[in-house]
């Protein structure tokens, strides 16, 4: 990419062989959206022009918090016929995941024919699934199931031969957004140098802890991040590298480098038998 910075260069490297082959990979979508499970399946992402209409009629379940905060949205009102008054923060407590069982989903995705697992250990919501660096009462461990969902996907999808990547939203954190909720007509995605620390002491923990093979950001990261400094994305890829030399990151990680390029349902389909890709979609019109 001309526009990246050139310390970005040094990352560009062929991509392992095992990503080459792979073939299917299934992600997991789970958060405390995942309670209320709601969205108006009104299509595809990629085949609406309109961003307000996409965002107050959001098919992505995943993004319930922001769409019920759309005034007049119908994810406003079915919030208030079903849940009243109830904010947004209760469904961490109402998520037991009580049914979990990943060694049983491991060895289904196995059997699917799929080579590698990607679950969302933060979402755009910012809970996250393991107890990340200063996010005490906003995660899994400390509320709602009181499990490292994160571990227990690692170790069951490892333990049936599947790579394990992790799946970070980067670019959004609604409870440090600064213009929620977003409607798509300017500018979203906190961009505060105290977020882009917060988010690098995130991933940076995800990398020791977890040894990812896949490196999966969402929605950009902030500008400040792209740059040289000590909270970089280019600090952030050197430790990966050298944790997972065989490694891969996405193409949502800023003007930075990436190993594949994203598509997702409809969108950005012209990149397909371009270099590696990887399209992604859910079951439906949604992830979650």
């Amino acid at each position: 990419n001309p526009q990246r910075p050139k310390m970005y260069e040094k990352f560009v490297h062929d991509t392992p062989e095992w990503f080459k082959g792979a073939g299917l990979g299934v992600f997991a979508h789970w958060g405390s959206y995942s309670v209320p499970a709601w969205a108006e399946p009104i299509g595809a992402l990629g085949t609406f022009d309109d961003p307000v209409y996409w965002n107050t009629h959001c098919p992505y379940a995943e993004w319930y918090w922001n769409t019920m905060s759309i005034k007049g949205s119908p994810a406003a009102e079915h919030q208030k016929e079903v849940y009243g008054d109830m904010p947004y923060e209760d469904f961490i407590d109402m998520w037991k995941a009580e049914a979990f069982d990943p060694a049983d989903m491991a060895g289904l995705f196995a059997r699917a024919g799929a080579r590698y697992f990607v679950p969302t250990t933060k979402h755009h919501e910012g809970i996250t699934l393991w107890k990340a660096p200063d996010n005490d009462g906003w995660n899994t461990v400390d509320r709602g199931p009181h499990r490292d969902l994160v571990k227990e996907f690692a170790d069951a999808m490892r333990d049936r031969g599947l790579k394990f990547g992790v799946y970070y939203s980067s670019g959004l954190d609604w409870r440090k957004e600064p213009n929620m909720p977003i409607l798509g007509d300017g500018e979203y995605g906190p961009q505060s140098e105290d977020y882009a620390r917060y988010m690098y002491s995130h991933v940076m923990d995800l990398i020791d802890k977890y040894q990812p093979s896949i490196l999966w950001g969402d929605i950009d990261v902030p500008k400040i991040s792209e740059e040289d400094n000590d909270f970089s994305v280019a600090r952030l890829f050197e430790h990966y590298y050298d944790v997972v030399p065989d490694g891969v990151v996405n193409d949502r990680w800023g003007l930075t480098h990436w190993d594949f390029r994203t598509v997702e349902y409809e969108q950005g389909k012209g990149l397909m038998g371009k270099g590696m890709w990887e399209m992604t979609r859910g079951i439906g019109y949604s992830f979650g």
